[in-house]
């Protein structure tokens, strides 16, 4: 082995230690405390408002696409349902009574 070589690989070709002047301090890109956290209790208050306004709008948005689509729908089965249970409750039934002669025989 070649004097002044390193002998664990360092990438920077030099032995091992501090063997060059620190990187001075650069108050531009350095990270400060007190602003990371403003930023981070900020940017949660932000996000949290945004979900306490838009969380509400997208369960309306939800419900009004529930109600166009399953609950005003027309379906045929609904209306031939809707036909039977009414002739059902008009008498087209096995004792042959409306609905108003089976309240009436209840109440007595």
């Amino acid at each position: 082995m070649a004097p002044g070589k390193p002998t664990h690989g360092t990438p920077h070709g030099h032995a091992p230690g501090a063997t060059h002047e620190p990187v001075v301090h650069d108050p531009e890109h350095d990270i400060d405390a007190r602003s990371a956290t403003i930023w981070v209790l900020v940017g949660s208050v932000v996000l949290f408002f945004s979900l306490w306004v838009l969380i509400p709008i997208f369960i309306r948005v939800l419900e009004q696409e529930r109600e166009t689509k399953l609950y005003t729908a027309p379906t045929p089965e609904l209306a031939d349902v809707h036909k039977s249970e009414m002739s059902f409750l008009r008498g087209d039934n096995p004792t042959k009574k409306n609905i108003e002669q089976v309240l009436q025989s209840l109440r007595r």
